[in-house]
């Protein structure tokens, strides 16, 4: 029997205890095919969980997620709107590039997925979706072997039949995305959701209710010659009852969580918690999502690797394109050629390179874009020529316009501004025309305040 020298024990034990014990290190990131969980919540405003500095107790358990995570402080999302900010989470490509820049295209079967990627990469894949235009009738099934659309019955629905199929499946790789619509219009949690911030504000005026007819008409009487905004008391009364909603996912994020470890999966599974947008409540004169300030286009983005040990907060300014890059990344999956984001793994490594930029559009009020970089963010407005500037670690909620003192920087992000959208221009799909919907689609569109 070979013996070892008392040399090559003590080395030998010196380099398990290293391995075994040191911090996080670029040993801990995957690089193989191995499981992924996404949790897209709908509308969720990142500065509104404690995780990003928010001062009531919304997120304990995103908190505590987060705390085993990635953490990317500065996420923005490509646009105001559902369908195209969720089609360029999960395609890696801008707006003008997969054609969907608002609701009334579906997303081109051209365009490749991370469902379809990972597919081909061998995974399973699972879908577990709450309606709106996160629908099979707009091109969101494209790569799922299950897609199963609660259509707005919320995460007390959705969870459920999610932990089923992960139960089915926990020793497999796979990809399973589960989205909720729960912080979006109308806010009207359950109890005791309901009264868990609001109980102790003034009472809101008469009759009032956050419903989407009534935060529509006020985003409509806003930009009239007469606005008509909310009141205090109801305005606050309406973020309590949106706080309560993210405290609802939060509590099923808790669950969801409870059965991921008892499944093993908190070793094996890479866990995203993202949101494609999030509300306004009146910091620029506006409600709910169309304008791409902060309050709308910065997005949580939280990132845990398995075993959670790999965590931190990370300041460099990234976008929800980058996310799709990033996972096929982590599982060792080939990068389509026409994604647009890159993969976060340099970044996550301490290997990345500056810039860090961020784009995004909208083709609302005077058609809206955006560009992040150096803590600085850009907002133009194409039709006027307007621009905005603001510096994103002193003035987070943007208000406080740095454009007519600081010209030079303006310059400087415009010109980027208008090599990207050459750039996106010149890549863009055809997008299909949306196809009839159904009633029952209609009708939850109607109720989450989409179509009027």
């Amino acid at each position: 029997m070979h013996r070892l020298s008392k040399r090559s024990f003590i080395t030998m034990i010196i380099v398990l205890f290293v391995v075994g014990c040191s911090g996080p290190g670029e040993h801990e990131i995957p690089a193989g095919p191995h499981p992924i969980l996404i949790l897209d919540i709908d509308s969720l405003r990142a500065d509104h969980l404690g995780c990003y500095g928010y001062e009531r107790e919304t997120s304990p358990n995103i908190d505590a997620l987060a705390r085993e995570s990635i953490v990317f402080e500065w996420a923005f999302g490509q646009a105001p709107g559902t369908a195209p900010s969720h089609a360029s989470l999960l395609s890696g490509l801008y707006p003008t590039t997969h054609g969907m820049v608002d609701e009334s295209t579906r997303l081109p079967e051209a365009v490749v997925t991370l469902a379809e990627s990972l597919s081909e990469h061998g995974y399973a894949t699972a879908a577990f979706v709450d309606g709106g235009y996160l629908g099979s009738e707009f091109g969101f099934d494209q790569g799922f072997a299950v897609f199963d659309n609660s259509r707005g019955a919320g995460l007390e629905t959705v969870v459920p039949r999610a932990i089923d199929w992960l139960r089915e499946h926990a020793d497999e790789n796979f990809l399973l995305l589960i989205h909720s619509n729960d912080p979006h219009v109308p806010y009207a949690p359950p109890a005791p959701y309901r009264e868990v911030f609001a109980a102790d504000l003034e009472p809101p005026t008469a009759g009032f209710e956050p419903v989407p007819e009534r935060m529509e008409a006020v985003r409509t009487s806003l930009r009239a010659p007469n606005p008509q905004p909310l009141p205090p008391n109801d305005l606050e009364y309406a973020r309590a009852l949106y706080d309560g909603e993210i405290r609802l996912v939060d509590d099923w994020v808790g669950r969801l969580m409870d059965v991921v470890r008892e499944l093993g999966l908190d070793r094996r599974a890479t866990i995203v918690l993202v949101s494609n947008h999030g509300q306004e409540f009146q910091e620029h004169d506006d409600v709910l999502h169309e304008q791409l300030y902060t309050t709308v286009t910065r997005i949580p983005l939280i990132l845990r690797l398995p075993l959670g040990r790999k965590a931190g907060r990370l300041t460099e300014i990234v976008e929800g394109v980058d996310l799709m890059p990033t996972l096929l990344e982590l599982a060792g999956a080939a990068i389509p050629t026409p994604v647009q984001g890159g993969s976060l793994v340099p970044l996550i490594r301490n290997q990345g390179r500056p810039p860090y930029l961020a784009f995004g559009e909208s083709p609302y009020l005077g058609r809206q874009r955006f560009v992040a970089m150096g803590g600085y963010r850009l907002i133009l407005t194409r039709e006027s020529g307007k621009a905005e500037l603001y510096h994103l670690d002193e003035d987070p909620l943007e208000l406080n316009d740095l454009g007519a003192i600081d010209s030079e920087r303006v310059r400087v992000l415009l010109s980027r501004l208008d090599e990207w959208e050459e750039r996106i221009a010149g890549a863009s799909y055809d997008p299909e025309e949306q196809q009839s919907l159904d009633e029952d689609t209609l009708e939850q569109l109607k109720s989450l305040g989409y179509v009027q």
